[in-house]
């Protein structure tokens, strides 16, 4: 087994960044494209092996499983999570995926690249092949180290284009200080639920404004909630000491007093006296079942608001008195952030915004 030093590595990776230069020729061209395409995790296993060979050339840079059987394999999964994804966070936000643990997904589990991999046909088929294609020509740690350095190009281009993802033009700015404008706002985008992700974004930041910076707002990815013993609603909220003083669940879809009943179990356990549960316009509910089951809940000592999207946003914009489009919109991408919403879903953010105007 071939071993690849954390410590050396990132200095190396450090040192591409550095010294970043292009390299026009095939091997590059397909770099750029794997580096520029949309499957995240192809991303990483190319510059992870990159990495991996540039440090020892002993590496067989298509093994993926220290337990492969052949004699260059490495831990691609540990330089990875040690190395390649603190390197993202601090120098380069986005530039790959933004991915915490980019090799639990399923085209990091094989044990090398191989055309056999189970992978969709069409354009992840044509990554696959053009991985395998560039790291088979890789055979010396000077050429993985001149090709990482090509790749850090892209990279600072994917970083740059990361950024401006979650950033809004300034003609928002002298036209869009008045609070009826974010409820138009509202108005208009929770006509798209955006597979969930908009009602929540919408919550997360009016809560914040509302609760100003003593508090810490924190949405979950949609349809993740909970996946951390930590996490308690879609969107739970801290004080200063970290210690959780609300939990809000967001649907946006049909729900029924089981899923009600779920929620205010995890609010429950929270120890959590009070909540919030926030429906969008796109959803349909036994209202006698679910307010009857909340009456009851609320006699045994958990009160939970049930109230929509609508109808909270009024609530909360009327509470801040004085909210800009620009500031709303800012935060609607912060949280997009957070949550790592869709490129769809910032798309329709921003489009919204240029409606209002």
């Amino acid at each position: 087994m071939a071993t690849v030093d954390v410590k050396t590595a990132a200095l190396i990776l450090d040192r591409a960044l550095i010294e970043a230069t292009p390299i026009e020729d095939e091997i590059a061209s397909i770099i750029t494209t794997v580096l520029k395409g949309t499957h995240k995790t192809y991303r990483y296993i190319l510059v992870n092996a990159l990495l991996a060979k540039a440090t020892n050339q002993e590496v067989d840079a298509l093994s993926l499983q220290k337990g492969d059987g052949k004699g260059g394999k490495f831990d691609a999964r540990s330089l990875c999570h040690k190395v390649l994804v603190p390197f993202e966070k601090l120098k380069l936000p986005g530039c790959l995926g933004d991915s915490n643990e980019p090799f639990l997904n399923k085209p990091a589990r094989f044990v090398s690249l191989s055309m056999s991999n189970a992978v969709r046909a069409g354009k992840d088929r044509e990554t696959l092949e053009n991985l395998i294609k560039v790291l088979s020509h890789i055979t010396t740690s000077e050429d993985a180290y001149n090709y990482l350095k090509s790749a850090m190009v892209v990279l600072i281009s994917n970083h740059d284009d990361y950024l401006k993802k979650f950033a809004i033009g300034d003609a928002l700015i002298d036209v869009s200080e008045f609070s009826q404008l974010v409820l138009d706002y509202i108005y208009k985008i929770t006509v798209h639920s955006m597979e969930g992700e908009v009602c929540p974004l919408i919550v997360a930041e009016l809560e914040q404004l509302y609760l100003g910076k003593d508090f810490k707002v924190v949405p979950h990815k949609v349809n993740e909630s909970g996946s951390s013993s930590k996490e308690v609603g879609d969107i739970d909220v801290f004080d200063t000491e970290g210690t959780l003083v609300n939990a809000i669940e967001v649907k946006d879809k049909s729900f029924s007093v089981q899923d009600v009943l779920h929620a205010i179990s995890k609010f429950r356990q929270a120890n959590l006296a009070s909540s919030l549960f926030v429906y969008g316009k796109n959803v349909t509910f036994n209202e006698d079942d679910v307010y009857h089951t909340l009456k009851a809940i609320g006699r045994e000592g958990h009160y939970c608001c049930l109230i929509s999207i609508l109808n909270y946003a009024k609530l909360r914009i009327s509470d801040l008195k004085t909210v800009t489009v620009r500031d709303f919109v800012d935060g609607l991408l912060k949280f997009s952030k957070v949550i790592n919403a869709n490129d769809d879903t910032i798309c329709v953010i921003k489009d919204i915004a240029a409606q209002i105007f």
